[in-house]
């Protein structure tokens, strides 16, 4: 596993820095899809910035949602193999 991540992390890296380096110029980063020339809320900044928030925000709600579901799935699978009350036997007071 961590031969795997030598190998894949540095061209990773690599391809983040050449993106960056690429898309320097500042584009503006609208809310506003009614006026696209003066928006209500618009930001002036670099592309790469917007890319790699984008990136990371993707990274970060895929993490989010395969946790969630793994959670689910243990619980489920925890539901399944508890033992059910009905084998339970009953406790009765013997006086």
């Amino acid at each position: 596993m961590k031969l795997l991540r030598w190998l894949v992390l540095p061209p990773v890296i690599v391809l983040a820095m050449a993106i960056a380096v690429a898309n320097r110029a500042p584009v503006t980063f609208s809310l506003d899809p009614f006026d696209p020339e003066t928006p209500a809320l618009g930001l002036e900044v670099p592309l790469f910035l917007i890319i790699l928030c984008s990136v990371f925000l993707g990274i970060l709600i895929g993490g989010i949602g395969a946790w969630v579901q793994a959670r689910r799935k243990k619980a489920a699978q925890a539901a399944r193999t508890a033992p059910s009350s009905s084998a339970l036997p009953a406790l009765r007071d013997e006086a």
